[in-house]
């Protein structure tokens, strides 16, 4: 019952190809159950080889080796052996400086990434995937937390079917199937993930979206409340997709010099023109900055105040101006250019 959809999703996004290698995030609840039995449903006919990775994050004692142990039981029941990686995930928070819900996505992002990577190694030609099972009621609670945090446009697209992290794809090839219909699927199927009982509490922000704030929201303003914050994301999504290929064009435009650390002393640097970039509409311009330290190598925690802060500098015809970003990077005006640099 949701083959169908799930096929119409890998085609339209053009998720997964012929012979792909795909690494799944399997920690043995109904999604990722549902999403590793959907692909070895289909790893047959499309040549793909599935690599089962599972990673004990040691917040649920007990629970988590059970968690473990289902896991590598369904896996050696299909015939496939599954990468255990168990990671204290509470200490790594507490030496990065960062909550226990980063610490645990670093700690699966490294875990699939190592795999990729070793895949890889074996095979230089290999096109490799990393498959996560977010769905739609995700991409609901995403949207509609970052409103709450006070998003920009680009915010409201939501959790993308597929993007690069370090260098390899990673598909959602279940973003546009509801959690109802993952755990009816389950049950059909005989699957019998296991249940995260943590996922019933209202502890983390993103708990309490699902488990109070989005019924509420359905039961006196909308009922229809997680498809229509998916349709926003859709909507939204088109725009980003839109106005980022014209951000693309203007930063091709105003570039005058770009190098990379290999070729600078100093490091990484791209240098625009300024009474080009002051002649973008602010929506291009952000954007084309936004991409410029990305090139750099600042990808986040830029914030809108930085931006503006960066317009003005940019738009008067003053004397050397400099503005600091995160993590010791800067923008710098000087001589009718636009240095940004580390």
């Amino acid at each position: 019952m949701l083959k169908k959809p799930f096929l119409e999703t890998i085609t339209a996004y053009d998720l997964i190809e012929t012979g792909d290698h795909i690494v799944i995030g399997l920690s043995g609840g109904p999604d990722s159950v549902c999403l590793f039995d959907l692909l070895l449903r289909i790893a047959g006919s499309m040549d793909l080889t599935i690599h089962p990775v599972h990673v004990n994050h040691q917040f649920r004692p007990g629970d988590a080796e059970r968690d473990q142990a289902y896991v590598e039981g369904l896996c050696e029941k299909n015939g496939l052996q599954c990468k255990s990686v168990v990671v204290d995930c509470n200490a790594l928070a507490k030496e990065l400086g960062m909550t226990s819900e980063e610490a645990g996505r670093k700690a699966r992002y490294d875990a699939f990434y190592e795999t990729a990577m070793e895949i890889l190694e074996a095979d230089g030609t290999a096109s490799v995937k990393i498959a996560v099972a977010q769905n739609a009621n995700d991409q609901a609670e995403t949207i509609l937390f970052r409103i709450l945090r006070g998003t920009g446009t680009d915010g409201l697209a939501g959790i993308a079917y597929k993007r690069y992290e370090r260098g390899i794809c990673v598909i959602r090839p279940l973003l546009d199937v509801y959690r109802e219909d993952i755990e009816a699927y389950c049950a059909a199927k005989g699957l019998d993930p296991v249940t995260d009982h943590t996922n019933n509490e209202a502890i983390y922000a993103r708990n309490r979206i699902r488990l109070e704030l989005l019924p509420y929201l359905e039961s006196k303003y909308n009922e229809n409340m997680k498809e229509s914050l998916v349709r926003l994301g859709h909507i939204a999504a088109a725009d980003k997709d839109y106005i980022w290929q014209q951000a693309q064009m203007a930063y091709e435009h105003v570039l005058v010099e770009e190098t990379d650390a290999a070729e600078a002393d100093a490091g990484a640097e791209v240098v625009l023109d300024r009474v080009g970039l002051a002649a973008l509409h602010p929506a291009i311009e952000h954007r084309v900055l936004l991409k410029a330290f990305a090139e750099v190598g600042l990808e986040q925690n830029i914030t809108a105040e930085r931006l503006e802060a960066a317009d003005k500098i940019i738009r008067v015809k003053q004397g050397p101006k400099v503005v600091e970003f995160p993590h010791s990077y800067r923008l710098k005006v000087a001589a009718g250019k636009v240095r940004i640099s580390k």
